[in-house]
């Protein structure tokens, strides 16, 4: 729902900075590069007084979004010689927490307006305008709205930015976020020149080698609780290196155990270079409200979809979370 005085105060930021800096949650996805680009090519369509425009992420850039109009212009906050200390308008897209920008972080935070855009029900209010909408179905769909205030019309290049946060963010339009408005923006975003059919297939269908044969290997390895409604796996540095493959290949492969029929919670446990452990949930369930279940960890997220990292090994982070699932989903089947 539209809040007149926060979005009226977004507007007027839009309208009277020269400089923005828009930036992503580490390891960022189709939602967060849709949204941050959708905007990109907005202001430098429209508000001739803004004179730079710089999207921001820290990490590295995951390939499959390569075809995205833009990406290239994508900025690393650790690399790039460009970044400015102080914007007058920084807008973060679809981040649950400040600190899941990495460095970025301080830029944010050094602006002179903060603008917090998201749709995670967890979203902790960091800016000093916050507009997040926890019935989205992504961040974009935010955007699309904000854009149609801002009276910014879709081209191709926003269109294409926009469907790929929404495609993504609602699993091809398979999850329950999949709304009406979902699909009414989607036709908005098709008549505006987004090409269905090329982005599914850069989206979907050109998997490496290396990640299939990765994924195959995490799959087969799948451990479950007596009754096979949990199922998870753990991804080690030693399995990465074995195939080849890129963090950005585990994507995809908790959504590969929560379809198994008798799963109701799906468990990813990913080890990162620095020996912690990065951790995805997924629950086929709307009784089981797994971002609750990531809120001690500092995490969050969606009530079916959430993560978080723990400050703690592979193998302890299985310990420590793996009992709190399977009592929950005890909870539940006692009800």
């Amino acid at each position: 729902m539209r809040n007149s005085v926060i979005h009226d105060a977004f507007i007027e930021a839009v309208q009277t900075a020269k400089s923005v800096f828009i930036t992503a949650h580490v390891g960022p996805d189709g939602d967060t590069l849709g949204s941050m680009l959708a905007f990109k090519h907005a202001f430098e369509k429209a508000c001739p007084h803004i004179h730079g425009v710089h999207c921001v992420i820290a990490g590295k850039m995951p390939d499959v979004y390569r075809f995205l109009p833009g990406i290239r212009d994508v900025k690393n906050i650790e690399t790039d010689p460009e970044i400015l200390d102080y914007y007058d308008l920084a807008i973060s897209v679809d981040c649950g927490s400040a600190d899941r920008f990495g460095p970025a972080e301080r830029v944010f935070s050094a602006a002179g307006v903060s603008v917090n855009i998201d749709h995670h029900i967890s979203n902790k209010q960091f800016g000093k305008i916050n507009i997040n909408v926890p019935t989205a179905a992504a961040s974009g769909e935010v955007v699309a709205d904000l854009l149609t205030e801002l009276k910014i019309p879709l081209d191709a290049n926003i269109a294409t930015c926009l469907y790929t946060a929404l495609v993504t963010d609602t699993g091809g339009f398979k999850y329950s976020n999949a709304t009406a408005k979902a699909f009414e923006l989607a036709a908005k975003l098709v008549t505006a020149g987004a090409d269905p059919e090329y982005i599914y297939k850069e989206l979907y269908e050109k998997r490496p080698r290396a990640q299939a044969l990765m994924q195959a290997e995490a799959l087969s390895k799948t451990r479950f609780n007596e009754d096979y409604t949990l199922g998870w796996t753990l991804v080690d540095r030693a399995m990465l290196k074995k195939h080849g493959a890129l963090e950005e290949y585990i994507d995809g492969l908790v959504e590969s155990i929560r379809q198994m029929d008798t799963v109701v919670i799906a468990a990813v446990f990913k080890e990162t270079p620095d020996g912690n452990t990065k951790i995805s949930l997924r629950s086929d369930s709307h009784a089981i409200d797994v971002a609750a279940v990531m809120e001690p960890f500092d995490g969050g997220g969606h009530k079916m979809a959430a993560g978080c990292t723990m400050l703690m090994p592979l193998r302890e982070a299985e310990a420590t979370l793996i009992p709190i699932l399977k009592d929950k989903i005890r909870q539940k089947i006692s009800v």
